[in-house]
């Protein structure tokens, strides 16, 4: 596992970190940015990206969660690999997506497929990239508000900008992979 945390941080560094000043999703002024889509959206890195995300979950079994949920965009090809590399060790995991907003047509739901799902199950956030939470905590919101849980979020970086902290003010334990101190 080693071998393959190490590839994908190599990546990251090499291909999706940049050093010059961009504003963020939150707002929020910085000197560097790192695309995880990149290599997120790569068949190349998406199958060890996965491995790397389930063997966190298998190796921490005070996960406990129903279904792994992705915050669209960046979320949702890491759910994808993390339930393949589930089902590759038999152990096959179910998912949802928390959208943004209801949808207008169809059922309308804010989540999707529900019938994995029953009121009070316990939804595992997977994100790429973390700086404040705001992403997670718009999902956690809309989760809560149609009755399941929320207590745990896994991402591939967090950037050490206040989103661990802004989680656990909202009841959600961030776990991550990576740190900023491991990429700069």
């Amino acid at each position: 596992m080693e071998n393959i945390k190490e590839k994908i941080l190599t990546a990251i560094k090499s291909l999706c970190y940049e050093k010059k000043e961009f504003t963020l999703v939150s707002g929020k002024k910085s000197n560097f940015y790192i695309d995880l889509r990149r290599i997120s959206f790569d068949g190349k890195y998406l199958y060890h990206i996965g491995k790397l995300l389930y063997e966190y979950i298998k190796s921490h079994p005070d996960l406990k969660f129903s279904v792994v949920a992705g915050v669209p965009i960046g979320g949702l090809p890491l759910v994808s690999s993390t339930i393949i590399a589930g089902f590759l060790d038999d152990n096959p995991l179910k998912s949802v997506v928390i959208r943004k907003e209801k949808k207008v047509h169809g059922k309308g739901n804010l989540i999707e497929p529900v019938q994995f799902l029953s009121k009070g199950s316990n939804i595992l956030i997977i994100e790429d990239v973390v700086t404040t939470g705001g992403s997670i905590l718009k999902a956690v919101k809309s989760a809560r508000d149609e009755g399941y849980k929320i207590t745990d979020a896994l991402c591939i970086v967090d950037r050490n900008e206040g989103g661990k902290e802004n989680l656990k003010e909202n009841g959600v334990m961030l776990h991550s992979i990576f740190l900023r101190s491991d990429i700069e």
